[in-house]
């Protein structure tokens, strides 16, 4: 593996953990980083979102009620042809939601997928589909609202 290579699938992986930590953190701005103006994600449940600001304001909408969220990545993966990648990483999404109804904590795991492009700025991600793998506790702290 070149050194070049070295960097890009770190570059990549950096963008995957940048955007956990935009989400746990109320940072949607810094999805601007990550993301390409005309990205679409498939969030699976949570429906297809087209372009940046669409992809803000369904995080907004769907993470500033809880009172935490903790997203984990792990296992990444990156194949770079050129200009282009494709990558991905398993996750774990830990949200919790004091006194809500039937309980407090809503857990679920899958793996992002990914197709990325070098611009100007570094990696950006323009697709993102979101496997759900599994989930567990009271689905009311993330769809109840």
């Amino acid at each position: 593996m070149s050194i070049e290579e070295v960097i890009d699938k770190r570059a990549i992986m950096e963008l995957q953990v940048r955007y956990s930590m935009a989400l746990d953190t109320g940072s949607y701005e810094e999805l601007d980083h990550i993301f390409t103006v005309d990205v679409i994600a498939d969030y699976e449940h949570a429906g297809q979102h087209k372009g940046i600001e669409t992809i803000k304001e369904a995080c907004r909408v769907a993470l500033d009620p809880l009172t935490s969220s903790q997203h984990q990545n792990g296992n990444h993966w990156a194949v770079v042809d050129g200009e282009y990648a494709t990558a991905g990483c398993y996750f774990t999404v830990h949200q919790y939601l004091e006194n809500e109804p039937g309980g407090e904590h809503f857990s679920m795991g899958g793996r992002y997928e990914d197709e990325l492009i070098r611009t100007e700025e570094g990696w950006r991600i323009t697709k993102r589909k979101l496997v759900l793998l599994w989930s567990e506790g009271n689905s009311g702290v993330r769809f109840n609202r």
